[in-house]
C-alpha cells in the first residue's frame, strides 16, 4: 500500500462512526495503469471524501495529501499537470465550499515534519492570489487564517489522528465566519 492510500485509511480509522459518516469516492479505474491515453478521457475525483457530522449538520468535502517534504506543490491552471494537488480538485473544493453547511479543504501530512493541517480552501484559494509560488509550505499555511494542526498519537506503525478536536474546530471557525 503507497504512502497516500495508509494516510487516508488511518483518517478514516480515526474518525468516530457513530456521529460521522464517512464516504470516500472510489479511485477511478486510470489511478492505477497510468495510461496516458486513458487518463485523457477518464473521468477525475474532485477530492477523497465526504465526511458527515450528524452532531452539527455540517458535511465536509476533503482532499488528503501526504508528502515526505516540508511543502506541496499545486497547480496554478488547468494546464499545469505536473504537480500534487491538481487543479481539478481545487476548482471542486471551491465550487462544493461556497454552501452554508460544508466545510471544504484539503488535510495535508507533512511526514517529514510529522505535522498534518487542515487547509480551508478559501485560505487555499487567497494564498494562490497573493503569491506566484507553485507550492505552499509549513511556515505558509501557519500564517493562513483558518488552518487547523490536527493532533495524532503515534502508534507502532500509523497514526491515530485526534479528528474529533478537528471537527469541533472546524464548526467553530465556520461558525465565526
Amino acid at each position: 500500500m503507497n504512502s497516500g492510500k495508509r494516510f487516508e485509511k488511518q483518517i478514516t480509522k480515526s474518525i468516530d462512526s457513530k456521529f460521522v459518516k464517512v464516504y470516500r469516492l472510489n479511485d477511478p479505474a486510470q489511478s492505477f495503469g497510468k495510461n496516458d491515453s486513458l487518463i485523457r478521457f477518464s473521468v477525475k475525483n474532485p477530492f477523497d471524501y465526504f465526511f458527515f457530522d450528524s452532531r452539527t449538520r455540517t458535511l465536509y468535502t476533503i482532499e488528503c495529501k501526504t508528502v515526505d517534504a516540508n511543502s506541496i506543490s499545486f497547480e496554478r491552471s488547468k494546464e499545469d499537470s505536473s504537480r500534487l494537488i491538481h487543479w481539478h480538485q481545487i476548482a471542486a473544493l471551491k465550487d462544493w465550499g461556497c454552501y452554508p453547511g460544508i466545510i471544504s479543504g484539503f488535510i495535508i501530512d507533512f511526514r517529514k515534519s510529522n505535522l498534518t493541517y487542515f487547509i480551508p480552501i478559501q485560505a487555499f484559494c487567497s494564498f494562490i492570489e497573493q503569491t506566484n509560488k507553485v507550492s505552499i509550505s509549513i511556515k505558509d499555511i501557519e500564517s493562513l487564517s483558518g488552518c487547523i494542526l490536527i493532533n495524532f498519537k503515534k502508534l507502532k506503525v500509523n497514526k491515530l489522528f485526534d479528528m474529533e478536536s478537528f471537527f469541533a474546530k472546524a464548526n467553530e471557525e465556520r461558525l465565526d465566519n
